[in-house]
């Protein structure tokens, strides 16, 4: 049956992340450990969505961990940052000053793609800076080569870790005080589909923050 209103436009939902530490290095097993209480509850689940990915998200003063866990794909992760519409990805968004009445991004909001294999990148983990529709200005050029990206196969899927350090997101310095930011995630597979966060492509959810989930930063890091 479809729905007119989406059931998860029916909920005012209140997320949270916990605190988390630092990336591990490149030579640990692990980039990230997100803690405990860091999977995402993804309202799209309401909308008889099929969900194929787990995201975990935590924080710091230093910056914002993802993690993502695809299951039941059939083979390896493959696309090439190029054609970013037909790869296997996550797409990102963050805004530094969620605000519900706000419908145009503003110089607080940043869009990312990452792909866990990147054909032009040798096969492995890439992330790009992305465009968002109609954003009056931005005021920072993340460098994505700040970022840091680990790639896990698994016996179904993958998991991608993700570190985006606060200084490439424009309002980030202040972000422990305003203790919370607007997130949306959307992970893409050539063989599954999209798995939405929130809302479907029949919403403007790639440009309207006010479509971003607010999440609570917690200040426990346990």
């Amino acid at each position: 049956m479809e729905h007119v209103v989406p059931p998860s436009l029916l909920f005012d939902f209140q997320l949270a992340i916990p605190r988390c530490e630092s990336p591990q290095g490149s030579k640990a097993k692990r980039l990230l450990n997100p803690g405990d209480g860091s999977q995402l509850f993804l309202p799209a689940v309401l909308n008889e969505q099929k969900m194929f990915a787990d995201v975990r998200a935590g924080w710091n003063d230093e910056g914002i961990a993802v993690s993502v866990r695809v299951h039941g794909k059939p083979d390896v992760p493959d696309g090439a940052s190029k054609d970013m519409r037909h790869a296997d990805a996550v797409l990102l968004w963050l805004d530094t000053r969620p605000a519900a009445n706000v419908h145009r991004a503003t110089e607080y909001c940043h869009h990312f793609g990452f792909l866990p294999a990147d054909n032009e990148n040798d096969g492995a983990p890439s992330a790009c800076v992305l465009p968002i529709a109609q954003q009056r200005l931005q005021r920072i050029d993340s460098d994505v080569r700040r970022f840091q990206l680990k790639t896990h196969i698994t016996s179904d899927g993958y998991e991608l870790e993700i570190w985006i350090p606060g200084s490439q997101l424009h309002g980030f310095r202040e972000i422990a005080q305003i203790g919370r930011i607007g997130f949306s995630c959307i992970v893409q597979d050539s063989h599954l589909g999209q798995q939405h966060m929130f809302l479907d492509e029949n919403f403007p959810v790639t440009f309207d923050p006010s479509l971003w989930l607010p999440i609570q930063l917690l200040n426990d890091p346990k």
